[in-house]
């Protein structure tokens, strides 16, 4: 794993997320949550404050933000080549008392190849069991959380190692989005025609899910 530092006057991913979600603390996303129910698969993208987001994100400053972060801190990551980037980020929430997302997986197993790197950003404090988990080698399963502050981001080889989460037992919500990168010259066309994505079905494609830089 790979901790990159940024500017969060710059990049000021906070405010914009809180502008979209409509709440001015993240840390309490819980108590504006109108059901307790153990998130799955079939839910986990489907609460209000994720509806809010991706109903505002194509028109929001945030898009602009976010695709200048690609260009200025995470393109130079692969050696300033083109890169093929996931267009509009995942936006995350871990409830307290609650999971982030349905099942413990490695991304491979829902469409996407193995060659792409994944990128974690919180906006929140990312700690102990209100993070993702992950084996630090393939099939290990010596699972361990990755812990990250606002104003960092990991990248890390989510496509292959398994990871999820625990039942959230800190007293604070975390909020994070992560989005996934490879250069344009690992793209593999052929191998990407009629992937999609598990939750929307959105083709796994440049022009689609992806856009290059």
């Amino acid at each position: 794993m790979k901790h990159i530092k940024y500017d969060t006057d710059k990049y000021n991913f906070r405010p914009m997320i809180e502008d979209m979600v409509e709440q001015p603390n993240l840390e309490d996303l819980h108590k504006h949550q109108n059901s307790n129910e153990l998130l799955k698969l079939e839910t986990e993208q489907a609460t209000p404050f994720h509806k809010l987001y991706y109903s505002k994100v194509r028109d929001h400053k945030f898009f602009s933000v976010y695709k200048s972060f690609i260009k200025k801190i995470i393109k130079p990551l692969f050696d300033d080549e083109e890169i093929v980037y996931q267009k509009i980020p995942t936006f995350r929430t871990q409830f307290v008392n609650n999971i982030g997302v349905g099942k413990w997986h490695r991304d491979k197993d829902y469409s996407h190849p193995s060659y792409e790197s994944n990128f974690f950003l919180p906006v929140t404090d990312a700690y102990d069991t209100n993070t993702v988990w992950a084996e630090s080698e393939v099939d290990k399963k010596d699972y361990s959380p990755i812990t990250i502050k606002y104003g960092q981001c990991v990248m890390w080889d989510g496509a292959n190692l398994r990871h999820g989460n625990k039942i959230n037992e800190t007293d604070i919500t975390r909020v994070s989005f992560d989005f996934r990168c490879m250069k344009l010259s690992d793209y593999n066309k052929t191998e990407r025609t009629e992937k999609q994505s598990i939750v929307t079905n959105m083709s796994l494609v440049i022009g689609q899910y992806y856009e290059v830089m």
